[in-house]
């Protein structure tokens, strides 16, 4: 449903913004991804399913110390050096990468894994990392080239196994949020360029990956299946 909206998302702001002027594609994003952020917040108030979707306090966290690598990732790019962009574009990138890690770590990490309880915690993961994958295929709708949709697509395949099994492991959405807007904007404001920026983007979505699978010891001591009763007040899919 997200991925399909943002696509409608896309087509509204291309008579926003007529031309598809790569200038204005930043903004044609932000708006995008804060109409799809606040969307998914209001869902999960409106269902009272915050508990269910991992986006509690730090009380209800576990096991953060496992996300010491992920930071570490996120972080990677530094040893590039900065190279911060014009200060209207850092505002854009700031609080575009910010909302896209809300909307995507509460709607795919946690409505959709919440959805996915059922199958079993493994086979979540998968499904939703494949879910995850799929929806950026809507960046073709804001005039990315079909080629690297594709090649972004399976990348955030591989992110979003990574990080299902972090929100399983550590029940800790707005700590993901965070690793995850942090590691994207490090893209933006770090000295990668062509060849290099390849090869961090693709050791990023593997290292998650791989760390991931890592961390899927003793997952099933730390998660029951059935949904707290408590918590089940409405149905989120």
């Amino acid at each position: 449903m997200p991925a399909a909206l943002t696509v409608v998302i896309g087509l509204v702001t291309d008579l926003l913004f007529p031309g598809g002027d790569e200038d204005e594609a930043p903004e044609r994003r932000l708006v995008a991804v804060l109409i799809v952020a606040v969307g998914t917040v209001i869902v999960i108030a409106w269902c009272g399913a915050w508990r269910r979707t991992g986006a509690m306090g730090p009380q209800t966290w576990r096991h953060v110390g496992l996300l010491a690598v992920p930071l570490l990732v996120a972080l990677a790019p530094l040893v590039t050096g900065l190279d911060f962009p014009p200060a209207r574009l850092l505002t854009v990138l700031v609080v575009g990468y910010v909302a896209t890690g809300v909307f995507e770590e509460l709607w795919h990490r946690g409505v959709v894994l919440d959805s996915l309880r059922s199958v079993g915690l493994r086979r979540s993961v998968v499904i939703g990392g494949a879910f995850f994958g799929a929806s950026h295929l809507a960046n073709i709708f804001f005039g990315q080239p079909v080629a690297v949709s594709l090649a972004q697509a399976f990348g955030a395949f591989c992110f979003g196994i990574g990080f299902g099994i972090f929100r399983w492991r550590t029940n800790a959405i707005w700590l993901l949020v965070g690793i995850h807007a942090l590691g994207d904007l490090m893209f933006k404001v770090t000295n990668l360029h062509d060849g290099a920026l390849w090869g961090f983007l693709v050791g990023h979505d593997t290292l998650m990956l791989l760390w991931g699978l890592w961390c899927l010891r003793g997952l099933d001591n730390d998660v029951t299946l059935p949904s707290d009763p408590s918590n089940a007040s409405r149905p989120l899919a």
